[in-house]
Order: C-alpha cells, then structure tokens, then sequence
C-alpha cells in the first residue's frame, strides 16, 4: 500500500548559535537529537545565507566571517500522532525562536523499517481521555456508552476514580443478558433498541453485577517496552493505565504501540458507503479504499499499512490481487513484542552496529485463509460470515479471488437497521 494522504510539518527557525537551557550543544543539534530517539519519521536541518527575526537584527554570511550566527530552519515531517507527543517537547527547548505546524499531502512515501520500541513511558503514548463507569451504573447505560464507538469494554472505577473492574462485551452477553453484541445493538432504531434492553433484563441490572474484577494494567512510568510484552502475553487490546493510588489516568491500546515503530502516517478518511435501506449485496456497500499489501511487502510497509486506518488491518494480496490472509494488530505486536520468545524486534537492533534489514514479509505475518465475500453476496449472508467468525474485516472479491473492495461490520450492520414498527 502507498502510503497517502495527511501528514504534519513542522518548521523551527531558530538561530545557528542558540542554545537550549541545561544544552551545551547547539539548539538545532539538540532538537535533531531528540527527534531520533524518539523515532521521527526525519527532520532536515538548513542554514540561511541571510535573515533577521524579532530582534530586528541581520545576519549575514560573509567571506570573512570566522563564527556566524546565522538563521536556522529544522523542517520536521512526520504523522499526526507523532508530532502531537513530541510537540511540546521540542516547544520547551525553544526559548526565542518561531514554531509552525501545517497539514501536508503525503503523495509518495517509501517505507522504512520499524525502529525499536522508544525509550518512551506508557504515561508518554497513553491516551488520557478515558471514559469510565462506576459500579452503580445502570447496565443500559453501558450499552449507550458503547453504541458508535471503535472499542468494546470501559473501565469501571469507583468515587476516587480508583479502578475496580471493567465491562466487556463478553461480558454484556454471558452475564448481563444481552441477546447481540454491541455492535449489532448499534443498527438497531431506537425503539427497537429499548425493547432489547427490556427484554434482555439489561435495565435490571448494574455494572457490578457484570463487570470482571481483575484487571490487569499499567503504571504511568512502566517503559512502553514492558506494557507492550505484557498486553501480548495477556492478549489485550486495551490496557488501563493507573497511578500508585489506583487511579485511573489513561489507556493505551496496541495502536498506540504500534505507530511509535512505524511512520505514523494516515490514509484518507473516505466516507463509508451509505448505509441506506434498500440495498441488498455486499457490492452495493463495499468500499475501494481498502488498506492492502503484496505478500512479499516488508515489515515496515505492512507495520504503517495496518496503522493508517481506523480498521488497524491489512489485507494480504499475490501479485496478481488474489486475496491471501489478513495481517492484525495483535499480529503485528505479536511479532514485535521485544520481551516475547517470537519477537524479531531485539534481533534486528544490533549493538553499536546498524540493524539488518528484517526478512519477515506479508505472507510470514497474515492469518489465513481468508474468510470473503463477493460483490453478489446478500447482506444478512455477510453479516453471518463476520460475525460467526468474530472477523472486523470481510475482503470482498471477484470469481478469480481478486481483491475488489471490502467492508467492515459497521457498513454491513447500517442497512439491517430494523424498523420501529417492526422491530
């Protein structure tokens, strides 16, 4: 896959002899410095033949100059996630100078190998907006909470924000009464919707009655490293992150890990086929946009491939577009986990030497075979096959098994949308 579409510039004019506070190194040399540990996709350093800046000041360069001060532009590209965490460290190093942040269109890019994990704590990558319920909390509610959004559990936490459990959807069915996962809960109109709350006997219960008490998660200052191995060997897609009270303060999930060994870079959003009623095949929703790699793509492209979606997958393909497998994030961090006895991580850091270039591909990563559809296929049959399969992703293909397009659970579940006098 090329990978296209936003991805973040940043530009820092500075002066060549500035310093950073606590720095003996010149300021454009400790910024560079530090956007390589901590694996920027690649910042440029350029000297100004002439300039002046706030101080109304004119360097100029001339022959006869021993020691200049001349202007010094960083230009930094990188994805979006990236320059966000990374952002306000670069701002702190930069007492005088200028900082600016613009959009750009990634129209080609050549992958590079996934670096190492960074020296990063979880507290660094975590997201810190973390929606949460309490034990008390009405079932019903829970399902609402869930309805529309990419992840399947919350935490649960008590009146100091102290975590005590989780909910997940498992969860919701075996002990809560559920008849549905959420997301097919989430087609449903809203009058349809409250009789399966009713009728399951959701709304007679709370979250204590369902939640799972045990929980495993992280500390803020836990190295990335160590969060990484421990949600691969617990098979975790989120991991809660507390401080040494208990508290809740983040989540990080196996993305988040992820897109700190690749480019970060993100494909278009493009809108999801319109979930309208009527329409009856799979080839009449399918989208074209479809994150996919050769078998015989590297690990790096496959790492950025399954990053820059919302899907966090890749679909495998022959040279000839065959659909083969499908590549997971929890494949990827499988694979990349540098604490694990099958990760490949460590052995591609060499010590003191530049790390060889990983022979893993596609075809050594995928899970097959794959599980497709074709552009005749009915909706409800589509739906069967990916729920059945518990897959997020279903490849749809031609009579030859050549990928055409795909769609997801969400596009397949919007035209089943029951109506209020039916439902």
């Amino acid at each position: 896959m090329e990978i296209v579409g936003t991805g973040k510039r940043v530009r820092i004019y500075i002066g060549e002899k500035d310093k950073a506070e606590g720095h003996h190194d010149p300021l454009w040399e400790t910024i560079l410095k530090l956007l390589q540990r901590e694996g920027a996709a690649g910042a440029t350093m350029v000297r100004g033949l002439a300039g002046f800046g706030a101080h109304q000041k004119l360097h100029i360069a001339r022959l006869a100059d021993i020691v200049t001060d001349l202007p010094v532009v960083i230009e930094w590209l990188d994805g979006p996630e990236r320059v966000e965490r990374l952002l306000p460290q670069v701002c702190n190093l930069v007492r005088e100078g200028t900082i600016t942040l613009e959009d750009v269109e990634i129209v080609k890019y050549t992958h590079r190998e996934p670096v190492a994990i960074p020296s990063d704590t979880v507290a660094d990558v975590m997201t810190r907006e973390v929606v949460a319920v309490h034990p008390n909390t009405p079932l019903g509610e829970v399902v609402r909470l869930l309805l529309d959004r990419d992840f399947r559990s919350v935490p649960v936490v008590d009146n100091q924000n102290r975590l005590v459990g989780i909910v997940t959807n498992r969860d919701l069915i075996e002990r809560g009464g559920l008849t549905a996962r959420v997301e097919l809960l989430g087609e449903l109109d809203q009058t349809a919707l409250e009789r399966e709350l009713s009728s399951s006997g959701v709304r007679g219960r709370t979250v204590a009655d369902v939640m799972t008490g045990e929980v495993v998660s992280a500390r803020p200052d836990s190295s990335l490293k160590a969060a990484a191995h421990q949600m691969v060997e617990r098979t975790i897609k989120r991991l809660p992150v507390v401080d040494e009270a208990g508290v809740l303060i983040g989540i990080l999930s196996r993305v988040d890990v992820l897109r700190t060994m690749g480019e970060d870079y993100h494909a278009p959003d493009v809108a999801r086929p319109g979930g309208v009623p009527g329409k009856r095949t799979v080839g009449e929703l399918m989208r074209t946009d479809v994150p996919s790699v050769r078998a015989d793509s590297s690990l790096g492209e496959v790492l950025d491939t399954v990053t820059s979606t919302r899907l966090n997958r890749a679909i495998v393909v022959d040279r000839d577009g065959r659909v083969l497998g499908i590549v997971t994030d929890a494949d990827l961090l499988a694979r990349l986990d540098p604490g694990g006895d099958i990760g490949v991580l460590e052995a591609l850091m060499g010590r003191g030497t530049a790390p060889p270039k990983s022979t893993l591909r596609a075809r050594d990563l995928m899970r097959g075979p794959p599980i497709t559809a074709t552009p005749e296929t009915s909706i409800t049959d589509a739906v069967q096959r990916i729920l059945q399969a518990r897959r997020k992703v279903l490849p749809v293909v031609d009579p030859d098994g050549r990928l055409l397009g795909a769609v997801d659970r969400a596009d397949l579940l919007a035209p089943l949308r029951l109506p209020s006098q039916t439902a």
